[in-house]
């Protein structure tokens, strides 16, 4: 603890205190700068999180089939025969169906008399797994099922259902009758199979091979081994066969007013993000307004202390050069959309989507009845300039859509933000952590290191001035002794 001077009567604290004012100027001014940069950083990272959000979050959803490529179907005529569902990769049309033949699975029944009923499975002849083995080994579709040599029909049942997977069978065994009944676990042609004498050489009680599934769509006949069948992105569930001369339809049209909402959808997250960077590159720079220092903020009302500062913090993005570069980039992309599709006489049809004026900087607007008509016109080519994918994503690609120019723009421009600020590349979290391997952090650090040795410079001269005036102290103590002394020899 430091103590006013005693002897001089000095308040060594106060004089010290403002001696080292104007030598922490600098410091402040450092302290200042780079809380600047910090603040800076911040706001980048603000802007990263909405641009972050609008690539992964937003484009991402618009880009889905179900939104901007949205249908609705409808099912008619027999629909006891078969289910029909549209996905969203089936193309809009109408589809006539007939059921010819439904898919079913190959079966044998094999009748066993009372004596072989009581048998051991090696009695019945099923071949050892092995000479002299206590185990016998049962093939059924080219999969051996291995069960005990003294095991009976009713285990062996028991033993094909629980290798059931491996053997594509199941099995059900009669005690009372004697009968085995074994089934294909799939339907189709050919998918049983029996390879023990057991079974070669026993003609089955009943058998019922398997028949594959079979349609026609339009004319065209398929056949495959299960009732299920996609064709050109639709479903099919065969249930049974058509009645004769009936058909089963599926009408598929494009989805107008959920296209619309997407697009409607797509504009507004555009233009606020437009919107919210703009407003950062216009944004005025107060150049007297500095940070403020602790001494300076005690001075001041907690409501003056937030004018203050948000002042100070202002147009820290003003012009930025990366920022402005996305938007750019970003506009240029738009263009496909204001210039709107070509129509059957080679026209350009507009879907509805133009700028704004001069002081909307960018954004879009939309004219529902327009892009209502385009869709109506050519679904197809409006939905191809969002979602077209080519190979070339540049912001003039004439091969590639909105959705992938935007996508590799914004991508490009968190990238640079990353580079410069350390942002995140991918995430919209506004608290997410900034990389150490970026452009201002590394002038961070430097100014850090600054700032530690001014700090100990500053603590030198300031432990300088109170031994100075320690040793005046010292002084001033021995010339009131001395002229102490002399008083009292005086006397």
């Amino acid at each position: 603890m430091r103590m006013a001077g005693l002897a001089s009567g000095l308040q060594v604290d106060d004089m010290v205190k403002e001696l080292m004012k104007a030598r922490r100027t600098t410091y402040d001014n450092m302290v200042k700068k780079r809380t600047q940069l910090e603040w800076k950083q911040e706001d980048y990272r603000s802007m990263s999180t909405k641009i972050a959000d609008f690539r992964y979050n937003k484009l991402t959803s618009f880009n889905l089939s179900s939104a901007i490529s949205a249908k609705t179907s409808e099912v008619g005529g027999d629909t006891n025969a078969l289910t029909l569902n549209a996905t969203s990769s089936t193309a809009a049309g109408t589809l006539n169906v007939q059921v010819n033949q439904v898919a079913t699975a190959s079966n044998s029944v094999y009748t066993f008399n009372t004596t072989e009923r009581a048998q051991s499975l090696e009695d019945l002849g099923f071949e050892l797994s092995a000479p002299g083995a206590d185990t016998v080994d049962v093939r059924i579709n080219g999969k051996n099922i291995t069960v005990s040599k003294d095991a009976k029909l009713s285990d062996l049942a028991q033993a094909i259902n629980a290798n059931s997977s491996n053997v594509k069978a199941t099995a059900l065994y009669d005690a009372n009758t004697g009968r085995l009944s074994i089934s294909a676990s799939q339907t189709g042609i050919g998918q049983l199979s029996l390879q023990d004498d057991v079974f070669t050489g026993r003609v089955p009680t009943s058998s019922q091979e398997g028949v594959n599934a079979e349609i026609t769509v339009n004319g065209l006949t398929y056949e495959q081994a299960g009732n299920r069948f996609n064709i050109n992105g639709v479903d099919f569930t065969v249930k049974a066969a058509s009645q004769s001369g009936s058909t089963t339809t599926l009408n598929v049209v494009k989805d107008t007013t959920k296209i619309i909402d997407t697009i409607k959808s797509f504009i507004t997250e555009y233009n606020s993000l437009i919107g919210s960077i703009n407003t950062e590159l216009s944004e005025e720079k107060y150049r007297t307004f500095k940070p403020l220092t602790d001494d300076e903020k005690k001075e001041m009302s907690d409501k003056e202390v937030d004018l203050w500062e948000s002042k100070a913090r202002s147009g820290s993005l003003k012009n930025d050069s990366i920022l402005s570069g996305m938007v750019s980039d970003l506009r240029i992309a738009a263009t496909s959309l204001i210039s709107g599709i070509a129509d059957q006489d080679g026209n350009r049809l507009s879907i509805g989507i133009t700028t704004g004026s001069y002081s909307d900087k960018g954004k879009l607007i939309l004219d529902e009845t327009k892009l209502r008509t385009a869709l109506e016109t050519d679904a197809d080519s409006v939905i191809s300039l969002f979602t077209a994918k080519g190979t070339d994503t540049s912001p003039g690609s004439s091969t590639s859509g909105v959705f992938a120019k935007m996508t590799a723009t914004t991508t490009k421009t968190l990238s640079g933000l990353r580079e410069k600020a350390g942002t995140s590349l991918i995430s919209s979290d506004i608290n997410s952590a900034f990389a150490e391997n970026s452009l201002i952090n590394s002038q961070l650090r430097t100014m850090k290191e600054q700032e530690s040795r001014m700090t100990a410079r500053l603590t030198a001269i300031e432990n300088q001035y109170y031994k100075q005036f320690s040793a005046m102290e010292t002084a001033i103590n021995k010339f009131n002794s001395q002229s102490s002394a002399l008083t009292s020899f005086s006397n």
